[in-house]
């Protein structure tokens, strides 16, 4: 008698075979046949338990949390007061570690900007986000002049981290200066952090 597999094992077989093909050979490699012959099991079930190969793309885009959110990095850095350019290299490292650490993740950064797929899409989503609440968390009981300038150094930040994991030459001379007219922070532990509303515009560059 033929082995029969469950759905919910069938259905994780294709996410993961969607991880497994962008973390070897990146989002540009991502097709049905490509993932049902890496998953072992025929392509016509993508469509019986997914709807189509963009649904099952959209599942594994929902099935995680793929950057740390703004309280989760405050988190990190807490007990430690470093001069300014310290704790935005801190926050770099803390960035550029967890992205690293997963090979699918890291590619993402790569193609994010092709809206290539819904992953692409969701991990957009995330980064903006962060990028959005990261410099309001870290300034939020400073002046307007020092949370315009917190503000632009993540800004920089951002665009310094998203290089670094392109393998593209990083020159952190700018962010340098910048972290040289910021005050210095002092960070709280989460329960004492303030909630801070932050408007949706963006800088154009991080979209």
């Amino acid at each position: 008698m033929p082995r029969t597999r469950s759905r919910p094992k069938t259905e994780e077989m294709f996410q993961n075979a969607v991880l497994k093909l962008i973390a070897d050979e990146g989002c540009g490699a991502l097709g049905i046949n490509a993932v049902a012959q890496l998953a072992g099991a025929d392509k016509v079930l993508i469509y019986r338990y997914f709807g189509d190969f963009k649904g099952l793309l959209q599942r594994v885009a929902e099935s995680r949390q793929w950057l740390p959110t703004a309280d989760e990095v405050m988190q990190s850095l807490q007990g430690s007061q470093p001069d300014s350019f310290r704790l935005l290299r801190n926050i770099e490292d803390i960035l550029v570690h967890h992205i690293r650490s997963d090979a699918s993740t890291h590619q993402f950064v790569r193609w994010r900007r092709t809206k290539i797929c819904p992953i692409c899409e969701r991990f957009t989503g995330e980064w903006r986000l962060l990028w959005k609440t990261l410099p309001a968390r870290l300034s939020d009981k400073l002046s307007v002049e020092q949370r315009n300038l917190w503000a632009q150094a993540c800004e920089m930040l951002a665009l310094m981290i998203e290089a670094e994991l392109c393998d593209e030459p990083v020159n952190r001379q700018c962010l340098e200066g910048i972290a040289d007219r910021l005050e210095a922070l002092e960070i709280e532990p989460r329960s004492k952090v303030s909630p801070v509303i932050v408007e949706d515009s963006l800088p154009t560059n991080l979209l």
